[in-house]
């Protein structure tokens, strides 16, 4: 069985990290794709011998007989477009985040429970070679009981410079929802996905709508209308008393370019991605496993893959759209503790 997958936004997500894992799936065809700006569809249909381009996702919906669609829009459009898609029977892969907020996650869900499509989010790094590995150390006890875990993304100079990432009402939100989204999913995952009870935040602005900045960006975009931060930190505390601290930024006075670092500590053993490392006590001395010579892998062709397989009741999907719900719900509140200066408290 061919499997036809439509694109619904041919910009950079769909060039740089959708199309390539579809064209390593040889049971997939995308057959179309669909872009408000139609001149770009085309030219993005014409590099990737697509059939049909549609200046109308609604038509593409309807006519293109799709199995998949891959939504690539910016974060206000998620919601209606996966939303839409889902009740057409189409099963969707949305990026990232899953909306602008919980309350429209929750409209996601609720839709794809009602039509009983697939509906998975854009989390690529759960399929990344060193994730799955460590899974199975913490799965395999190796780990013991996880208590803290540390998720850091930090950026010198890294404001993006094209589409509309720095515009709130389009959105959501500003680097938190970026990048800092890819990386709670991780540790939530990688945890045990733990129940969050409480959440402090803290937010920042601190360059990217100042005019004399002109070395923070990817490129150029207009400060004035710069309405997001550029910092974010939370605190997150879980049933069970296990917390994890959350730093993400686009920019800042820091030493290096990019800074990604992914800690989990647990009372048998620790961890940190990227490079994958696990420290342990064994035989009363300290231990520093590293594996060697790992097989790595496209972690977007991998959640195709995944994905695919769901769709032929071969697996469950890995990731849920229920956890991404979750996954919005702590954003939510890191940007509502931020905003009131005080602890927030999940019901």
């Amino acid at each position: 069985m061919v499997v036809r997958v439509g694109i619904l936004g041919t910009g950079s997500a769909a060039e740089l990290y959708h199309m390539p894992g579809y064209r390593e799936n040889p049971e997939v065809q995308v057959v179309a794709c669909s872009d408000q700006d139609v001149e770009r569809a085309r030219r993005f249909a014409k590099k990737y011998e697509i059939e049909n381009v549609y200046a109308d996702y609604h038509e593409m919906f309807e006519k293109a007989r799709l199995n998949i669609v891959s939504i690539c829009t910016p974060n206000y459009v998620h919601k209606t477009q996966a939303i839409e898609a889902l009740e057409t029977g189409i099963n969707v892969l949305c990026e990232k985040p899953m909306a602008m907020n919980a309350t429209e996650a929750l409209d996601m869900v609720r839709a794809a429970q009602r039509a009983r499509a697939l509906l998975t989010i854009g989390h690529q790094h759960r399929f990344s070679t060193d994730a799955q590995i460590l899974k199975r150390f913490i799965e395999a006890g190796e780990l013991g009981t996880i208590y803290y875990a540390r998720a850091q993304c930090l950026r010198r100079a890294g404001i993006p410079g094209w589409g509309a990432f720095h515009i709130k009402a389009k959105s959501g939100g500003g680097v938190l929802l970026d990048t800092g989204v890819h990386f709670l999913d991780l540790m939530l995952w990688l945890m045990g996905l733990p129940e969050p009870v409480a959440v402090t935040g803290a937010t920042y602005t601190a360059f990217g709508n100042k005019p004399d900045n002109s070395v923070i960006g990817c490129g150029e975009y207009d400060r004035t209308e710069f309405d997001v931060e550029d910092f974010a930190y939370g605190l997150i505390r879980f049933a069970g008393g296990a917390t994890m601290s959350l730093e993400t930024c686009w920019a800042a006075n820091i030493e290096f370019s990019d800074k990604i670092t992914q800690q989990l500590l647990g009372d048998k053993g620790g961890a940190t991605l990227y490079p994958l490392q696990v420290f342990a006590q064994r035989h009363r001395s300290l231990m520093d496993i590293t594996p060697r010579a790992l097989c790595q892998v496209n972690p977007y062709a991998e959640e195709i893959r995944w994905l695919i397989a769901a769709m032929r009741g071969e697996k469950e999907l890995l990731v849920k759209p229920e956890q991404c719900y979750q996954v919005q719900r702590i954003m939510d509140a890191i940007y509502e503790s931020a905003a009131t200066e005080r602890e927030v408290v999940f019901s």
